[in-house]
């Protein structure tokens, strides 16, 4: 599994250093991980994530040089196949901004190396980990869509009971593991679910962001 961090010059320590790809420093198992290297502007991130096409793309949305929802919206738009990490500070709202554009998981930055790495693999592996507070506006917004004249051509999310329940109990303070625990399943089929919930919102966003308007 290969990963690309962009995050500002003065991140010390970076969330993944690229230096030294290992369980010590990274929070990443070193075996089969590869991290290629770190960009500091979201211009050079881009493009070098175009370039070198990793397994995930690690992106601090305090970039300064290009909005964060841009570098999401685009990877998302000429990467579809590199899954999206965003990471940022609790209260920072381009962290939401993050997801919508295109991220599937979210990170905070004070969050210990460990699970950011955890975070990451889960990614890789199709899962989104999102913040309690991102689950319930997400539940909401999908609601409020439903609620609304919808376009034909681009219809609003529908949710499964399984995802409507597992973005439920994330917004009230759940974690995936004690999710799991109630049904008997696996902490890694719950965040599955979250990944769909998630997928559904780009295909809805960024699909009728896309399509032709006509005139």
């Amino acid at each position: 599994m290969t990963v690309y961090v962009g995050s500002p010059a003065d991140v010390d320590p970076p969330l993944i250093d690229p230096v030294a790809p290992d369980t010590a420093t990274t929070g990443i198992p070193s075996s089969g991980i590869e991290v290629l290297g770190r960009s500091h502007t979201g211009h050079e991130f881009v493009a070098r994530v175009l370039s070198e096409m990793p397994d995930v793309a690690v992106v601090d949305v305090r970039l300064d040089d290009v909005d964060a929802h841009a570098v999401c919206r685009r990877l998302h738009e000429w990467a579809p196949a590199v899954r999206l990490v965003a990471v940022g500070p609790l209260d920072d709202e381009r962290l939401f901004g993050a997801l919508v554009n295109g991220a599937s998981s979210a990170v905070l930055l004070d969050e210990p190396p460990e699970l950011a790495g955890s975070v990451v693999i889960g990614t890789a592996r199709g899962e989104s980990r999102i913040l309690p507070r991102m689950a319930f506006r997400l539940l909401h917004d999908i609601d409020a869509w439903a609620r609304r004249s919808a376009d034909p051509l681009y219809p609003p999310p529908q949710l499964t009971a399984t995802e409507r329940e597992v973005l439920g109990r994330l917004g009230d303070g759940d974690d995936p593991a004690t999710i799991a625990t109630l049904h008997h399943v696996t902490a890694h089929l719950v965040n599955i679910h979250t990944g769909y919930a998630v997928a559904k919102l780009h295909r809805y966003v960024l699909g009728a962001d896309r399509a032709p308007t006509g005139g």
